[in-house]
């Protein structure tokens, strides 16, 4: 049987996934945008975080950390307050004094650094919450990091030795993540990931994304706000994409999806990997009179086809593809040929910070000084507070079925408002997005007027 590949849409944000074994480290570098760049996790060898030591010697601090209250718990007020008692050696990964919690994501591999913002992420929220939150029932949280390689078999690799040695994964971000389904499945690890991008990982009993996605479910809100900003473009729709199992997979939900909402698409079109010419796809366009371009696939093909496009002297009323052009190299990259571009997305937007986003960055800057933040680092940080929750909702007795059965009950989380409402334990696409567009090197909103738009859930057939 061939190995497939499998395209799961972060609210259609695109992330190419497959059989790493299959491709060539050229050809899984086209298949993913770069990102933050830091410190290298080791591969296949656990890198232990240990409990934050409090707030003393951090820059921007105003002292010590937050006292615990008696017996190691939760000052009050905290998101732990609401555990009491102490519980002992509960299950793997759990002490007296500690719950280790591992994270798995892509940091070296054909596009260094992919995913490395979900692990720093994933490390902020633990230092932010053994400063400053006391306990979880007496216990701290023990972070350990490992490295996926961009690769299946990394993937896999480092769940069977994470499920040795942590009672549960968290924030972890892998492009391959198919590779680590199995082993997490037969040891019964609690996986709660930023997001989980194949389908394989998706059906995984005891993996849930906080980005809580499913290819062949489509919110009506992504064209319903294109159609809103852009109500001439209906008509004469266009939709291109990589020419990958995965993004070819997206890309005919999506326009599925659209075509439901009353769009017309009068050219689609696949593009090859290997492909460096994409002046006939532009003369294409032109000649179908496409008004509205969607494109999915990495963010440094979205500048090349816009790069292509402005040597044509063709501009479409609006040129729209997902978060991961959400950032800052991607601008850097592709300059005045961008401008325009209209992104949707399900997380707080970077120009409307508020408090949790805040926090994240706050936290994000202390253990990672110069990374920027990010879109799956915004998941990673969601995760991670959902696991304290979860885990303080369970209780001293702490095992991995107690945490996997409260898991399956989470929906509309939003991490106090970090996120759009994800349905964790229900493993269903969010119906909830905004739109932003990059004006003059400046991302700004595009619609709603503020928060979310949400609709219905359009089930597409495709990938499901």
């Amino acid at each position: 049987m061939r190995c497939r590949t499998a395209l799961v849409a972060l609210v259609a944000a695109v992330l190419i996934a497959g059989c790493g074994s299959r491709l060539t480290d050229e050809q899984r570098a086209a298949l993913a945008a770069p990102r933050g760049a830091g410190a290298e996790a080791q591969p296949g060898t656990p890198v232990e975080d240990g409990a934050a030591p409090g707030l003393d010697g951090v820059p921007g601090s105003t002292g010590a950390a937050n006292p615990t209250g008696p017996a190691g718990q939760a000052p009050p007020g905290s998101i732990a307050s609401g555990c009491t008692g102490t519980g002992g050696a509960t299950d793997k990964g759990v002490t007296a004094g500690d719950i280790t919690i591992a994270n798995i994501s892509d940091v070296s591999g054909p596009v260094p650094g992919l995913f490395q913002s979900a692990q720093q992420a994933t490390k902020a929220f633990v230092e932010y919450f053994n400063a400053t939150q006391g306990a979880i029932c007496g216990r701290k949280l023990k972070l350990v990091s490992y490295d996926s390689r961009t690769d299946s078999g990394g993937d896999q690799q480092a769940t069977a030795q994470a499920c040795e040695q942590a009672f549960a994964l968290v924030g972890s971000m892998s492009a391959f993540d198919q590779g680590g389904g199995p082993a997490a499945a037969g040891c019964g690890i609690p996986d709660l990931r930023a997001s989980s991008v194949t389908a394989q990982r998706q059906r995984t009993a005891v993996s849930f994304g906080v980005a809580s996605n499913q290819v062949n479910l489509v919110s009506s809100a992504g064209p319903d706000l294109v159609k809103a900003s852009y109500p001439d473009t209906v008509g004469k729709a266009a939709f291109l994409y990589l020419n990958a199992d995965a993004s070819a997979q997206n890309a005919r939900s999506m326009q599925k999806a659209a075509e439901q909402r009353g769009f017309t698409f009068v050219y689609t079109q696949a593009i090859d990997i290997a492909d460096v010419n994409y002046a006939p796809y532009v003369a294409q366009l032109k000649e179908k009179g496409a008004r509205v371009v969607y494109w999915i696939g990495s963010a440094q093909y979205a500048v090349r086809l816009q790069q292509a496009m402005r040597q044509q002297g063709y501009t479409p009323d609006a040129f729209v593809t997902d978060p991961t052009a959400y950032d800052p190299q991607y601008v850097r990259q592709g300059g005045a040929a961008v401008d325009g571009t209209v992104v949707f997305t399900n997380a707080t937007l970077f120009e409307e910070a508020n408090a949790q986003q805040k926090l994240y960055r706050d936290w994000l800057a202390r253990v990672a000084p110069g990374a920027a933040p990010s879109y799956f680092g915004m998941f990673a940080w969601a995760a991670a507070a959902l696991f304290v929750k979860t885990a303080v909702k369970v209780g001293p007795q702490l095992t991995r079925k107690a945490m996997l059965d409260a898991l399956r009950g989470v929906h509309d989380y939003t991490a106090d408002g970090l996120v759009a409402p994800q349905d964790v334990g229900g493993k269903r696409t969010s119906a909830c997005m905004a739109l932003v567009r990059l004006k003059g090197g400046t991302w700004s909103r595009l619609g709603p007027a503020s928060g979310f738009s949400c609709g219905s859930l359009i089930d597409t057939g495709v990938g499901g």
